[in-house]
């Protein structure tokens, strides 16, 4: 007899929501079925709209590939932020997303304090 399978957890500890998944659901899937706080818009790792920042569990996510890297680095996101169209997820994360507007999407120029 096969073991049901096990659901993933999905916390955003700043608003307080959680949710269930299925193993290598992304989270954009997620989003649709549970009404998530993260916005998104190409789901091509183009317009980095569903950008989320990995509070915690990053190891549960897919690799970013090429594509994904490409537009962070780019947009000189932290390392530990993601686009939640390209992460499937394979256990338990905490996320915070971050809007197009928040602060956290803007790392200072060398030099800047």
């Amino acid at each position: 007899m096969s073991e049901p399978v096990k659901k993933i957890k999905i916390e955003f500890p700043k608003t307080g929501q959680v949710c269930e998944v299925d193993h290598d659901d992304t989270l954009v899937d997620a989003t649709f079925r549970y009404d998530l706080p993260i916005r998104y818009r190409c789901e091509r790792a183009v317009c980095t709209t569903c950008m989320v920042e990995v509070l915690e569990g990053m190891e549960n996510l897919s690799p970013p590939e090429e594509r994904e890297a490409q537009t962070l680095k780019t947009i000189k996101a932290p390392s530990h932020c993601r686009l939640a169209c390209q992460c499937s997820v394979y256990g338990d994360v905490k996320l915070d997303y971050v809007p197009i507007t928040d602060p956290r999407r803007k790392r200072p120029e060398e030099g800047e304090v």
